[in-house]
């Protein structure tokens, strides 16, 4: 079958990977017409996953309706502050027995929604129940190495939920389901912003210690933040919340961890960014996610200190001098 992948980077070229995989065609859409050329001209998506040979199997366009006309799946994983633009410009060329994948994290940056809120409010009646939400334990690069991994598809619609957890499992990467979109897109949304924490806790050498307890905080954060949205608190202690959280706070390859741990050695925000070619949805995440539990009175005293650090110049120890000395309380 014909599928599509909105998105280039690299788990939308590891995602196209999978798919072709399991014998579909796919085309990638870019908005860079470079990348859309190595792509096909080279196999290889230089530029943002350099390194990962792909099939023949995958080609690259720039045009949106060549990228959707007659696609059974489509896969909209472009970074959040060109999600919504994507999906506007995108909806039009839908077929109408599409299953549609969010597998973007982050939220909206004009007002805060998570991105299938963003995408269902652009679908025609009829397609509004055919979205689901991919999100889990996912470090792009081992997956396209082919490491054992595990992600989770999220719809209230059953057969979508079903159809996409097919389109997507492999004997390397085994898929799951469940209904709960709200808490696949808050979790995988929050981590980033304690896995930032989780980075300065780390290039300080502060410990095992710290760390789990960071972690295991963050996780009481990212329940209380969501079950205020109508996220169920149980779905956070599976793949798509605790699992998702324990691999971007451990893994150097995170880039949400990459930036805490470079905040900690004494560089700047600017200059972190300055130097990476992909995108920390941490960073902005973080300024979202405080903005909405000060308006909310959610209390989240990690994320506030990651917000304080990241757009506030606050030293990276004294915000953990001020969350370890806060009042004392029961757990």
């Amino acid at each position: 079958m014909k599928t599509t992948v909105f998105g280039v980077g690299a788990w939308g070229t590891t995602l196209a990977g999978i798919l072709a995989e399991n014998g579909h065609d796919v085309v990638m859409w870019s908005h860079d017409p470079e990348i859309a050329r190595t792509i096909n001209e080279e196999h290889e998506n230089k530029a943002l996953f350099a390194g990962v040979k792909l099939s023949d199997k995958i080609r690259a366009t720039t045009d949106l309706k060549e990228a959707c006309v007659d696609s059974k799946i489509v896969v909209f994983v472009v970074a959040s502050q060109f999600y919504a633009s994507t999906v506007q410009k995108a909806h039009p060329f839908l077929p109408r027995d599409v299953v549609i994948v969010s597998a973007t994290k982050g939220l909206n940056p004009a007002d805060n929604r998570r991105p299938s809120e963003v995408l269902i409010e652009n679908l025609p009646p009829e397609m509004k129940t055919r979205v689901a939400v991919l999100s889990g334990p996912n470090i792009a690069r081992e997956i396209a190495l082919k490491k054992p991994a595990t992600t989770v598809i999220a719809s209230p619609n059953e057969e979508i939920a079903k159809a996409a957890q097919k389109f997507f499992s492999t004997p390397y990467f085994r898929v799951y389901t469940n209904t709960d979109m709200a808490a696949s897109e808050l979790g995988g949304t929050l981590k980033n912003v304690i896995a930032i924490a989780a980075g300065i806790v780390d290039g300080l050498d502060l410990g095992d210690n710290t760390k789990s307890a960071l972690m295991v905080r963050g996780l009481v954060e990212i329940i209380r933040f969501g079950t205020h949205f109508g996220a169920k608190a149980d779905s956070f202690y599976g793949l798509a919340g605790m699992g998702d959280l324990i691999t971007t706070c451990s893994s150097k390859m995170s880039r949400n961890h990459f930036v805490g741990e470079s905040l900690a050695q004494g560089k700047t925000l600017k200059d972190i960014l300055a130097g990476m070619t992909a995108v920390a949805e941490g960073v902005e995440a973080a300024r979202h996610v405080h903005e909405i539990a000060q308006r909310e009175k959610i209390e989240m005293p990690v994320t506030t200190q990651v917000y304080k650090v990241l757009f506030e110049d606050k030293p990276v120890k004294q915000a953990i001098m001020d969350l370890m000395t806060r009042d004392l309380k029961a757990e």
